[in-house]
């Protein structure tokens, strides 16, 4: 399964990627600071599961 983080707090990407990628059959293909950088990463990435931040900060939330 493939995953993409999106969380404007370095700590929680790092945590979840590292239980995640600890999991047989997942592997965080990337990670994103912001909301427009989420929309790329999952465009380029094309994720199974993407887990997401609905509250960033600089206007752009998770629900661009």
């Amino acid at each position: 399964m493939k995953i993409v983080i999106a969380d404007d707090h370095a700590v929680v990407r790092t945590g979840f990627s590292m239980i995640l990628n600890n999991q047989e059959d997942m592997e965080v293909v990337a990670t994103a600071a912001e909301g427009v950088d989420a929309n790329q990463k999952v465009l380029e990435h094309r994720p199974d599961v993407l887990i997401l931040d609905l509250s960033m900060p600089t206007g752009e939330s998770g629900l661009i």
